[in-house]
């Protein structure tokens, strides 16, 4: 038992270290697309890298106003799946 308890620990700081890598590469992340934002350009090469910043529409299903408005088709092309979710506290 306690070679799982170990197994946990080591797998909880690896968890920790994965969020915590994240949130650095987000803050840089953010530097970069302000530099882009700064000097007015979607694109900037710099060296060997090649940076975009560009806008991208995106057209989502409304399913909030689709299940007010047209309750019987929005319960009729709802789709259920199961799946496993893991979790460790």
């Amino acid at each position: 038992m306690k070679e799982l308890e170990l197994k946990i620990k080591e797998y909880r700081e690896y968890k920790r270290l994965t969020e915590e890598t994240k949130k650095l590469a987000d803050s840089i992340a953010e530097e970069l697309k302000k530099v882009l934002e700064d000097s007015g350009e979607n694109t900037m090469i710099v060296g060997e890298y090649k940076m975009n910043y560009t806008d991208v529409v995106r057209k989502d299903l409304d399913k909030k106003r689709l299940e007010t408005e047209h309750k019987a088709l929005y319960d009729a092309y709802l789709k259920e799946s199961t799946y496993k979710r893991f979790s460790v506290t």
